[in-house]
């Protein structure tokens, strides 16, 4: 813990200690002491210092032969006034909902019942003038001793008061005023509420929502303001409610902390006490309802406080910014039972013009300002971590119109060499047109038109590639043909025929019947570099190219007796510009082929081992097949 919060503590701790420690010595030492009446002006009389406790056996002695006095459950008070002349006063006694309140006045040698109350006596039965309890005291000029009996929620002679009818309403109109502020200042957080809840739509929203009414109709309830005008003719509710309006606004801090707090992910341990607090708290609310429990509440109300300020403190170690606010308003909350236990055993009022009752009003005021305080941090930093969420959206939505822009330009890029491509296979074209003619008539002229055939494929082949250039260009695509793959394979074998010879291998051509449906020039342009690689690197032996029918297609391949290749130097010819160990050639054979076997939707594969010689194939899947009557293989 923070040395700061360690000192604060102490400090109260101290403060508290000291604060009780005079109380009592103030008790030992003071006498029963006298209230000289003069005149109104020196009204009103507060007489927590006048006013001290007898033994109920000495009731006997003092109050004998009354029928109606009791001594069960209470405690009894004597006051000693001394009047100077004859004076009607009323003796404040607090709030209307005591169990029961008796009220003798001995002067002149008379006792005189002014008050006799108990639990079923209604608000209209109850002497209560603006929601205070008072005794009308009728005084002659001398002196005078009240006796009065008070079994209520707390000790009703902490209220004691002598006034006058003036001076009555006069405190009446104060304690109003000082009412309006603390209810106006915590409904004027319901906007704060709605605001925060339709921001972020956290719950913790409507849990402080409901702190705040519970809190309201607490103070609303010990003030009075319920019994007198929601209902009058209840009393044994009236004194019920209390204990029940303490506990649900205990219950609903619990349920406020538990979702704050964050306490089910980052306090299991925590969030299982609360959870059994809850049940707790719901036990007790039953069992005061059937047997009047008001020391099991307000030990609840006592105790929970204290896992408050623990839980708050542990908010404030996990990072949990609005933590601090939370802990000072459980701060209060643990202190203000402490000052009211200490005022109601010394009885010392520290502050004789404020009642008892200001005291939970400011504390459950100052509570709820400061979660209210801690509810609209937490807002703040939800709305900050929005903003930033936001500004990273808006970077990722910069990138990506960045990277459209990139592509975009790409593409540009691409079309621009496109074209240029198909501008250089149109100048290209001209001349191959020229000395395909001159071909044309060089064999007619010739006595043998082999070299020459094969002169004119080759020119035609080069064609039909500047072609295929120009069609891809203007993004059109030729209609599929036929093929027969033995005409295709005659023309690689006539194209090939003389490379193999002056290496001094053996070129293998099988005949085959299969056709299917696809480019023939770009089979032809995949076997062209299959078989150009197959003769590169082939230094004995022979080269052969075939064709099988699978069960789910046909299988081209070209076989060779080279020196083979490994797994991870096949990777590596798979890629643009690389080469074989040789480095001959531009790297793009394989390539070339892969890219036209994916655009054709083949399969090319390998079959490698090193040293015996490599097999590439082209696989046509067999919805492109063919099907014949029969098939030479």
């Amino acid at each position: 813990m923070p040395q700061s919060r360690q000192r604060l503590i102490r400090i109260i701790g101290f403060a508290s200690a000291t604060l009780l420690l005079y109380g009592c010595l103030h008790k030992a030492n003071s006498a029963p002491c006298e209230v000289n009446v003069l005149d109104g002006t020196q009204l009103p009389v507060h007489l927590a210092d006048c006013v001290h406790r007898i033994n109920p056996v000495e009731i006997d002695k003092v109050l004998p032969g009354l029928q109606d006095r009791t001594t069960d459950n209470g405690k009894w008070f004597q006051i000693d006034l001394l009047a100077s002349q004859n004076e009607r006063l009323k003796l404040s006694l607090g709030i209307p909902d005591s169990y029961k309140v008796q009220v003798y006045l001995v002067q002149n040698g008379q006792v005189q019942t002014v008050l006799n109350l108990d639990e079923a006596s209604s608000f209209s039965d109850r002497p209560v003038q603006h929601r205070e309890l008072f005794a009308p005291l009728q005084l002659s000029a001398g002196p005078a001793t009240v006796y009065v009996y008070d079994h209520s929620h707390g000790d009703i002679m902490l209220f004691a008061r002598l006034s006058n009818e003036r001076q009555f309403i006069f405190n009446d109109t104060i304690s109003n005023l000082f009412n309006g502020i603390i209810y106006g200042i915590m409904l004027t957080l319901i906007p704060v509420l709605t605001l925060g809840f339709s921001t972020s739509r956290q719950i913790s929203f409507r849990l402080y929502g409901l702190m705040v009414l519970a809190n309201f109709l607490f103070i609303a309830d010990i003030e009075g303001y319920l019994f007198a005008f929601i209902w009058p003719n209840s009393p044994r509710w009236t004194m019920l409610s209390p204990g029940v309006f303490g506990l649900l606004s205990t219950m609903a801090h619990i349920l406020f902390a538990m979702n704050f707090l964050r306490m089910k992910s980052g306090m299991p341990h925590l969030y299982r006490l609360h959870q059994f607090l809850l049940g707790l708290v719901s036990l007790v609310i039953a069992l005061h309802l059937m047997f009047n429990l008001d020391y099991a509440a307000d030990v609840v109300m006592l105790f929970y406080p204290m896992i408050a300020c623990y839980s708050a403190l542990q908010g404030i170690r996990q990072g949990i910014g609005a933590a601090s606010f939370y802990f000072f308003g459980a701060l209060l909350l643990l202190f203000f039972p402490l000052m009211l236990a200490i005022v109601t055993v010394t009885q010392l009022n520290p502050f004789p013009e404020l009642s008892i009752l200001a005291y939970p009003k400011l504390v459950y005021l100052l509570e709820t300002v400061m979660f209210g305080a801690a509810v609209i941090s937490q807002m703040r930093q939800f709305n900050q971590h929005q903003s930033d969420q936001r500004i990273v959206r808006i970077a990722e939505i910069e990138q990506l119109l960045q990277a459209e822009r990139d592509k975009t330009c790409a593409m540009k890029k691409a079309s621009e060499q496109q074209l240029h491509l198909a501008s250089v296979s149109h100048d290209i074209a001209q001349p191959l047109a020229s000395l395909s003619f001159a071909i044309t008539a060089l064999s007619q002229q010739a006595k043998t038109n082999t070299l020459t055939d094969h002169m004119d494929n080759t020119v035609r082949y080069a064609q039909t590639l500047l072609k295929d250039l120009l069609e891809k260009a203007r993004n059109e695509h030729l209609p599929p043909e036929q093929i027969e793959l033995n005409a295709t394979f005659m023309q690689l074998k006539q194209a090939f025929a003389g490379i193999a010879a002056h290496k001094g291998l053996r070129l293998s051509v099988q005949k085959s019947s299969l056709c299917y449906e696809g480019s023939p020039i770009l089979l032809y342009r995949m076997l062209t570099n299959l078989l150009a690689n197959a003769l590169r690197y082939t230094q004995k032996g022979r080269v052969v190219l075939g064709a099988r029918r699978r069960a789910d297609g046909i299988e081209i391949m070209v076989c060779d007796s080279g020196p083979g290749i490994t797994k991870e130097i096949e990777e590596v010819l798979l890629q643009p510009f690389r080469q074989g160990v040789e480095g001959e050639g531009y790297g793009l054979g394989l390539f070339i082929v892969k890219n036209l076997c994916q655009q054709c939707g083949y399969q090319l594969r390998i079959r490698s081992i090193a040293g015996r010689g490599s097999c590439f194939s082209v696989f046509i899947p067999a919805q492109k097949v063919v099907r014949r009557s029969a098939d030479v293989e």
